[in-house]
């Protein structure tokens, strides 16, 4: 008895986690696409999806005839209102907040320019105090259907253990995982991931699953990061800390990298590299468009760089084309280790027009690359651009409310 109930408990966790996974994907489904895709009989399907239709959880869209004869097939959907998910990306120089509803339609999306991350209580209580002003301005959403949120953080984040190793890692709450904390501060169960895992995330789930099952997705902003998706499924590593690209050595350049070794690949691949550099140049006696505000004292974000390149500031164009070209010799060494099927390019400097920065990508990986292995992986920008990170954000909140509704089982 306890045998066939624990089989019976698989087939409903297995049928239900595709059906949702479904969802998430395709925003409906057929009864016989699950039988497809869990190897289990239409039967079998039938009678979990009934269950599911008489909890609520899900409801008949439509019937459509999929063939010129026979009887119409229903397909199945869920109401997008059920739940929403919040998703939170923090950033140096920005703070970004969006909502998604259950099929993952955005309901809003803010950014807030003025924001600057410290590592301190202080900037995470402005962090809290944003998402509720955020959630109090949003009309004809109910609170109690937001059902989770997901915090993206930069560096070294255990997604498993819901603890940050970089930033907001405060001695005082050192045996409070952070998601635990915010979760107290918010009302609400709350994720946290690494930005450039959530960027992935969110680009994959929003077309590439549909071509690729192995990708790379290379985040330059700020700092440089690298998020791996293997088998369709994020690749977190023992410790949950794969994808720390930019902190392999590679120079002798003695340059202090943030982490606090020296010669990082971010001290030369990154957007604080770039504003080094110009800083350094223009100190020296070269001019750019950023020259008044490097001498006033002010800090170059990346969007003051991707500005001036927009306007032709020569001295910024060298830099971020010299960044392009070395990213694409360590990309090439990616290619070489990996072999994925596709190279994403990510982050605040996929917005630069392709001449000055993508372009420089593909010409290193053709010369430093095996052939074979390279001549058939396309190099590509960010679809989702500066969303990226926010949606990813929200689609993991999603993801990891629905595998707690699974757990339940």
């Amino acid at each position: 008895m306890e045998i066939g109930t624990d089989r019976e408990n698989m087939a409903e966790a297995a049928i239900r986690r595709m059906i949702l996974h479904r969802i998430m994907i395709e925003g409906s489904f057929f009864i016989s696409d699950i039988s497809d895709l869990t190897g289990y009989s239409v039967t079998t399907v039938a009678k979990y999806v009934s269950r599911m239709v008489e909890m609520g959880e899900i409801y008949e869209m439509e019937k459509i005839a999929l063939h010129e004869r026979g009887r119409k097939t229903v397909k199945y959907g869920v109401n997008p209102d059920r739940m929403y998910f919040l998703g939170v990306d923090v950033r140096t120089f920005e703070l970004n907040i969006g909502l998604i509803d259950m099929v993952g339609k955005v309901i809003r999306i803010e950014t807030d320019s003025a924001f600057r991350q410290e590592n301190t209580y202080d900037s995470l209580n402005k962090i809290c105090d944003s998402v509720k002003k955020f959630v109090e301005s949003i009309e004809n959403v109910d609170f109690q259907k937001i059902a989770g949120m997901n915090i993206n953080l930069p560096g070294r984040v255990n997604a498993r253990t819901g603890t940050s190793a970089t930033v907001f890692n405060f001695e005082e709450t050192a045996d409070t995982p952070l998601a635990d904390l915010l979760s107290e501060k918010l009302g609400m169960p709350v994720f946290v991931e690494n930005d450039t895992k959530a960027m992935a995330y969110g680009e994959y789930m929003s077309g590439l699953n549909k071509d690729y099952s192995d990708v790379c997705y290379v985040n330059m902003g700020w700092g440089l990061g690298l998020g791996l998706i293997f088998g369709g499924r994020l690749y977190y590593g023992k410790d949950g800390y794969s994808g720390e690209f930019g902190h392999v050595h590679m120079y002798d350049n003695n340059v202090l990298c943030h982490c606090g070794k020296k010669g990082c690949l971010e001290t030369e691949v990154s957007g604080r590299a770039i504003s080094r550099k110009l800083t350094e140049r223009i100190k020296a006696g070269e001019t750019s468009v950023l020259s008044g505000k490097i001498r006033s004292g002010e800090v170059i974000t990346t969007a003051d760089i991707i500005k001036a390149v927009e306007k032709e500031d020569a001295l910024s164009i060298e830099l971020v084309s010299t960044a392009g070209m070395e990213l694409g010799h360590r990309i090439a060494g990616l290619i070489n280790i990996l072999n994925p099927e596709v190279i994403v390019i990510g982050g605040n400097f996929s917005q630069v027009e392709s001449c000055y920065f993508l372009q420089y990508i593909k010409l290193a990986v053709r010369q430093y690359s095996l052939k074979l292995i390279s001549q058939d992986v396309p190099i590509i920008p960010s679809v989702l651009g500066h969303d990226a990170a926010v949606m990813g954000a929200c689609m993991i909140a999603r993801a990891k409310v629905m595998d707690s509704m699974l757990c339940t089982i």
